[in-house]
């Protein structure tokens, strides 16, 4: 993965008018209905939620372990960031190398350090990068859910990303779940201190959420078996070991042609599905690549070609064919995002419908099974 210069706009589908209702995504998604901006606790998951965001950063040191988690935090924010510049890349890149970002095509909508909402405590999620990843790989993602009401961490794995890949690989599956466990109680007592950054920030009584692209996703599953406040987890095109006693609510996405985790990836995530005691769904998209579910296709830097970008060569038969367009699958896994963590999270039953649901038949395939 490799950092970038963000090209942000504020679309209309990312926009939210107190004056009229949202409107559902332009891929016929029949998805749950939907409340005006108004901030009824159900609101349509496919799209933008009522707040602006926010974007802050922490350096957090787990001095027990020498491992330093530089973090990006989404918020939702007050209402006077409603419209202001959104932040470009200098704000998530060392100065130095903002010139690998010079025809990246990545859209965001986030603003940095403004003022968090009101409206708060929020639940709070957290995201695990790829393999020599960056904790902004999948701004999307952390934007929306920010955007429907949620305290988003990304943190960097340290000595696993793009700038710094020294930490021993045979370490690494077992220090990333406790990075993510560390960062998790540490932004909780940021939040109950009385001054810090984020005093209030964080709703202590709401179950935690978590989600983590390829080596990312082995982490979320492997620590949502180490630690019980996770309470939903949505792996992206990769998998973990799970316990024995594994019940945590868990929605898989895999992507058919992954070239990255391969045939046997996907399989390992079938069985994940499969294994798993809990409710669960598992999301297919035949025609996406493994980097389909990140910023990787919009750098401009060719990463990810012919494993989520541009033409590929199906597992099948060789024969070659056009990946589907990225923003595409992030649609999806916006989408499936903001329905689970809402579900579990803030226990918001109606969004049951859009977890059952296959929301674009015509590029995915879903299974699902609410085991109580």
């Amino acid at each position: 993965m490799v950092p970038l210069r963000m090209e942000f706009s504020l679309s209309t589908m990312q926009r939210c008018s107190v004056q009229a209702p949202l409107h559902v995504l332009a891929l016929g998604f029949f998805l749950l209905a939907v409340s005006a901006c108004s901030g009824s606790s159900t609101l349509d998951p496919a799209v933008a939620g009522p707040w602006p965001v926010g974007v802050t950063r922490v350096e957090f040191h787990d001095a027990d372990r020498n491992r330093t988690l530089l973090t990006e935090v989404w918020y939702p924010a007050a209402e006077e960031a409603r419209g202001m510049e959104p932040t470009g890349a200098a704000s998530y890149l060392p100065a130095h190398l903002e010139s690998l970002a010079d025809n990246a095509t990545v859209p965001g909508v986030s603003v940095r350090d403004v003022a968090v909402a009101e409206n708060g405590p929020w639940p709070l999620v957290l995201f695990s990068h790829g393999n020599n990843g960056i904790r902004f790989q999948n701004v999307y993602q952390m934007e929306h859910l920010a955007s429907h009401g949620y305290v988003v961490a990304a943190f960097d794995h340290d000595g696993n990303t793009y700038f710094d890949s020294s930490a021993d690989p045979a370490k690494l599956s077992e220090d990333r779940p406790l990075d993510l466990i560390y960062v998790l109680d540490q932004m909780l007592l940021q939040s109950s201190a009385t001054d810090t950054a984020f005093t209030g920030w964080i709703d202590d009584a709401a179950p935690i959420g978590a989600t983590g692209m390829s080596f990312g996703a082995f982490t979320v599953v492997v620590a949502a078996g180490m630690d019980d406040r996770i309470a939903a987890v949505l792996p992206q095109v990769w998998t973990g070991p799970t316990a024995e006693d594994y019940n945590t609510p868990t929605l898989l996405m895999l992507a058919g042609e992954d070239k990255t985790t391969g045939l046997d990836g996907n399989d390992a995530m079938r069985s994940t599905y499969a294994e798993a005691d809990g409710p669960r769904a598992l999301v297919e998209v035949p025609d996406a690549g493994h980097f389909s579910f990140s910023f990787s296709c919009y750098l401009g830097l060719g990463i990810g070609a012919g494993d989520g970008c541009g033409e590929g060569t199906r597992h099948a038969d060789g024969s070659t064919f056009e990946f589907i367009e990225s923003m595409d699958v992030w649609n999806l896994t916006n989408t499936y995002s903001a329905a689970l963590f809402g579900r579990y999270l803030k226990g918001i039953e109606a969004y049951e419908s859009t977890l059952t649901s296959n929301i674009a038949p015509d590029i995915m395939a879903h299974k699902s099974d609410r085991i109580d």
